[in-house]
């Protein structure tokens, strides 16, 4: 499979320019200064997969993740550089605006997710995790923050509850480790979590959950290039299987980003930096992963992906450009040979219209 970069094919529109044709999705980009300019809106066609430039909203402090509420139509922004989390408010035309801004709790917001009335924040800078309160209209209460530990040399990823409530994971990417809280029942904030080490090197970056299982959760290791499967229970969490998220016999460098679950819950998606690759997973057998196949995402260094229905766009950070594949046959993507222009973009999410 080659990697080398493709060229940047630009579809029709311009970025100021408004949609003729209405939309029953929005997608909106994050993006990393300088080269990013703020969050990047397209109309988004859910039959054909086609992106429609509307614009962007200007946010000069690196939107790097973002999260959507479809049910009021909100957008929570990670600003990783200006250590805020922004409220967003989706307009009828497509952009956004923002509705509040206030500081997330500690240095380089990387990761967030609304789970339960909170909006929970990893912090790569200084390995600060913190939870934001939703209060009324979306708004959100000023951060409640702690630390998982005392060692130098952390970096917390993501963070998140398991799907039945009774877990709270973070990952150390710095320190190779997977904290749990329990939940329920729990005081607050949370105070020492129980451990999961991986070996040495590993980098646990992000993770997703089985989703008819919510015992099991699938860890990605950026430096690695391994797909943990951990097994929750009562005493906390087990190690089941890992494997690589590469080719047999690939000896170069690759970063592994991020994960997440196809279209019919029957696979997961695994992204590769520099390898610059699309990794198909099987899960046939929940608790042993199979990794099937590889697709060039036709761009350099995915950093993230968000699916739309039956549609996946790849954030190629490296080369400013969203990729386009088709998920009809969620074991087999396609790429449809469609790319958007984004200054290094890092993380999307949808919005309903």
């Amino acid at each position: 499979m080659s990697v080398r970069p493709a060229p940047v094919a630009v579809a029709s529109g311009s970025a100021g320019a408004g949609t003729s044709r209405p939309s029953s999705t929005w997608l909106h980009v994050g993006s990393y200064a300088p080269a990013g300019a703020g969050i990047y809106h397209f109309a988004c066609d859910p039959l054909g997969g086609q992106l429609q430039p509307v614009g962007h909203m200007p946010n000069a402090h690196s939107p790097s993740w973002l999260h959507a509420e479809p049910a009021h139509r909100r957008v929570y922004a990670a600003e990783e550089g200006g250590d805020h989390v922004s409220v967003l408010e989706q307009t009828d035309g497509g952009g956004l605006r923002q509705l509040q801004r206030l500081p997330s709790g500690g240095r380089g917001p990387c990761h967030l997710a609304l789970v339960q009335g909170r909006l929970w924040v990893a912090h790569y800078g200084d390995a600060q995790l913190a939870a934001l309160n939703e209060v009324a209209q979306g708004r959100l209460a000023p951060a409640q923050s702690w630390r998982a530990h005392a060692e130098a040399g952390g970096h917390a990823h993501m963070l998140q509850p398991s799907p039945d409530g009774r877990w709270l994971l973070g990952t150390d990417l710095g320190l190779d480790r997977l904290h749990l809280w329990p939940l329920q029942g729990a005081p607050w904030p949370p105070g020492q979590p129980q451990v999961l080490a991986f070996a040495p090197g590993s980098g646990p970056r992000h993770f997703a959950f089985h989703p008819s299982r919510p015992e099991l959760v699938y860890v990605l290791h950026e430096r690695s290039n391994r797909l943990a499967t951990v097994w929750l229970e009562p005493q906390g969490a087990r190690l089941l299987d890992e494997s690589s998220v590469l080719p047999d016999g690939y000896a170069g460098t690759s970063f592994a980003s991020d994960v997440l679950l196809a279209p019919g819950a029957r696979h997961l998606y695994a992204l590769n930096r520099l390898h610059n690759s699309l990794a198909v997973i099987s899960l046939t057998a929940p608790e042993q992963p199979r990794l099937l196949d590889h697709h060039w995402t036709h761009g350099d260094y995915p950093r993230s992906a968000c699916l739309v229905g039956s549609h996946l766009y790849v954030c190629n950070q490296r080369s400013d450009q969203l990729s386009h594949f088709d998920l009809k046959r969620p074991d087999r993507p396609r790429y449809s040979g469609r790319q958007w222009a984004v200054p290094s973009p890092a993380g999307a999410c949808a919005l309903p219209a």
